[in-house]
């Protein structure tokens, strides 16, 4: 009888048990989400994740707070992400620039952006740029910007804060076949003024920034980044249409949460985020800003992020980039 007894606990206390993991895991989430921005506040990437945030808590019925964690160029924030408790309460903002070309263009990261991050959501994509050069510049087109540059080897500067920014110049550089010289900023928008001031000549810069500037003609474009005219500017012409044909530079995001982050989490979640990226006001701010909304769950997002480190790799490979 006695041991019929102790069977009888046993079998109890392990129901209960299994009863108190599964109730764990039909509540989540139980408390506040954090989403990482790894940029600054006020930025384009900030504000449409603070509008997929607060769709994302009416769904989920918590809340999910934006925390801003800029520096070296995304390592910092994207980091902290990565070292987080992979319990579903900590998602980080990844990109191709903070996880593909980051990758090739430090000598060594503190995470790696397949390794230590599991993928959740695609989110945005089509973050184009506009070549834009200083009025003062002796172009007014493409042609002859680039035939400036030619008979300036080195003598032309251009500004850049970020990764994306660098990589767009690079290829830009290296497709034109010209010599460019290659001028660090802590910021975009100090790049952004030193070109209008007239201290550099050349910046990639997103096209929401861009398109102002360009009309109030402090700015020059030389040609849009992408392949054919983007709709936010379908007055300007691209690079590749101007003479450099295959010139396509973007950039997009992505949501991805510590590696070892539960499956079941990541599968709801990537689910949750597709509602809130296919949700009319969360469209409309999107294509707002000049860029767009990418739908695809967590295996779509990682094969993305391996071609993208491929990709950048290439890039870096062919500007003879050398990683600092």
């Amino acid at each position: 009888m006695k041991i019929l007894f102790k069977a009888l606990c046993a079998f109890a206390i392990s129901t209960f048990a299994f009863a108190g993991v599964s109730v764990a895991q039909d509540v989540y989430p139980s408390k506040a989400i954090k989403l990482i921005v790894p940029l600054g506040a006020g930025g384009a990437t900030d504000v449409v994740a603070r509008v997929v945030a607060a769709k994302l808590s009416q769904r989920l019925g918590q809340p999910v707070v934006v925390e801003n964690r800029p520096g070296a160029e995304g390592v910092i924030g994207v980091n902290a992400g990565a070292k987080a408790e992979p319990d579903g309460y900590t998602l980080v903002l990844g990109s191709s620039t903070t996880l593909a070309a980051n990758y090739h263009l430090r000598k060594s990261l503190p995470f790696h952006p397949v390794n230590d991050l599991a993928p959740v959501s695609m989110a945005l994509k089509d973050f184009y740029n506009v070549l834009v050069i200083n009025p003062n510049v002796p172009a007014k087109n493409l042609k002859e910007f680039i035939a400036y540059a030619k008979a300036n080897p080195g003598k032309i500067n251009y500004g850049t804060a970020t990764v994306g920014s660098k990589i767009c110049m690079e290829m830009f550089r290296t497709m034109a076949g010209i010599d460019l010289k290659m001028i660090s900023y802590k910021s975009s928008s100090q790049a952004l003024n030193d070109l209008m001031g007239g201290q550099i000549q050349i910046v990639c810069e997103p096209v929401a920034t861009s398109v102002p500037n360009i009309k109030a003609d402090k700015l020059r474009s030389i040609g849009v980044t992408s392949l054919t005219r983007v709709q936010q500017a379908p007055d300007l012409p691209t690079v590749a249409e101007l003479g450099l044909p295959g010139f396509d530079y973007s950039a997009w995001v992505g949501v991805f949460a510590p590696a070892k982050t539960p499956q079941a989490i990541i599968d709801r979640l990537s689910k949750e985020f597709e509602i809130v990226l296919k949700d009319p006001e969360t469209d409309a701010k999107i294509r707002s800003i000049g860029a767009a909304p990418m739908i695809g769950d967590s295996k779509q997002l990682a094969n993305l992020l391996n071609q993208e480190i491929a990709k950048a790799g290439k890039i870096v490979k062919d500007a003879g980039i050398q990683p600092e």
